[in-house]
């Protein structure tokens, strides 16, 4: 590998370790306490099966929540759309709807024919609602007073790029909405990650990513303000109450993935080193099995780490499932998660008439997590890559 990419990754890692320091202070006694917690909801259907395992291993539109290093990959262009059905069985019925696109940037030059490549450039929209609550009051505790609809809303934008075969990085702004009755805030946030892939057949593979870096937000609007008398006066005034601030949920992951590939009959004869001469990659094998782990250390919340596997038939069919561990995730008492830890899920490939260099595919998706609370939460999703 060229020492300046070397270089590059390393400057990255100890520009992260000041900051790592940090994230790993996440304990139960600060549980709760930072915002926009919609940021740590995966609403991707092939992410979420793995149970947040692929932080290494993840790649195409759908790795901009796990790390955005990942879609770098994008061969020209993803569509995407995801439909989630959060805590299934909720009496208000809680629905998670994300989009996404991807796009190559490539530039053709005209006098050598040479392709050149300028990264991925990604926007996605995230959007949690929760139906409609029945507003109360401390005299009408029954209801009878209308209802209301919060929603949980950020906007992302994305750029990624690959430095060479090897090295990809990619970089997340995120504008965050959210907004209950007469109240909103709006805050900002970014995440940073990298993708180091090494083996005969960039099998062995390394992710890091940094997320949800971002300022303080904090509520405004009028359902803050109250009618009231003020001291010495004889008349009713609004009398506007102050938000506290709230943090970003920040969180440093660490992934680690390998790639068992089996080529099929027609290379059987060859060894490996005739192999990579051959220049084969996993795109090219008839059967894939990955193992994948990662480590999160949350600010605000207990670490976590997972394990997932994942069986890939060619490009047309993937079977995975991951195991999310928590400390004192299996005491329903003191537990602070809703998981309980397994997640499964399945990707369909419906190959498409072929155009340029790629084929063209349509996905569908489905993934499941298991959680303590109601029946576990259903994803969805449908993806067009050309």
């Amino acid at each position: 590998m060229n020492n300046k990419y070397k270089a590059i990754i390393l400057v990255i890692m100890v520009m992260l370790l000041p900051l790592s320091t940090q994230l790993f202070a996440g304990n139960r006694d600060r549980s709760g306490q930072a915002g926009a917690q919609e940021l740590l909801i995966d609403p991707w259907a092939r992410s979420a099966g793995w149970g947040t395992a692929g932080i290494a291993e993840i790649r195409g539109l759908e790795s901009i929540y796990s790390n955005v290093a990942g879609i770098s990959f994008v061969n020209r262009l993803e569509v995407a759309f995801t439909r989630t059905q959060y805590m299934a069985g909720s009496r208000t019925g809680i629905g998670v709807n994300a989009a996404a696109i991807t796009i190559k940037l490539n530039k053709k030059d005209k006098k050598t024919g040479d392709v050149k490549d300028y990264g991925v450039l990604g926007l996605s929209m995230f959007l949690m609602n929760f139906g409609k609550i029945d507003i109360t009051a401390v005299d009408q505790p029954e209801g009878n007073l209308g209802t209301f609809s919060p929603n949980l809303l950020y906007i992302g934008v994305h750029y990624a790029k690959s430095f060479n075969r090897y090295i990809h990085g990619g970089v997340t702004g995120k504008i965050i909405n959210e907004s209950c009755g007469n109240m909103s805030a709006t805050g900002f946030a970014f995440d940073v990650g990298i993708q180091y892939l090494s083996g005969p057949y960039e099998n062995f593979k390394i992710g890091v990513t940094l997320k949800n870096i971002g300022l303080p937000m904090h509520y405004r609007g009028d359902g803050l303000a109250i009618r009231a008398i003020a001291t010495g006066a004889d008349h009713e005034i609004s009398l506007e109450q102050r938000s506290a601030d709230c943090e970003m949920p920040a969180l440093i992951a660490l992934g680690i993935s390998y790639d068992f590939l089996f080529f099929g009959k027609e290379y059987a004869s060859m060894t490996r080193k005739e192999l990579k001469v051959e220049g084969l990659s996993r795109a090219d094998a008839k059967h894939r099995l990955t193992l994948a782990g990662s480590f999160i250390a949350n600010s605000y919340s207990h670490d976590q780490f997972s394990l997932g596997i994942e069986y890939g038939l060619g490009q047309i069919f993937m079977v995975r499932a991951g195991y999310l561990i928590e400390q004192g995730m299996w005491n329903s008492e003191t537990s602070a998660t809703f998981y309980t830890g397994p997640s499964a899920g399945v990707t369909v490939a419906i190959p498409m008439a072929k155009k340029g260099n790629g084929n063209q595919k349509l996905f569908l998706d489905y993934g499941y997590r298991f959680t303590n609370k109601w029946g576990g939460n259903h994803y969805i999703g449908l993806k067009l890559a050309l």
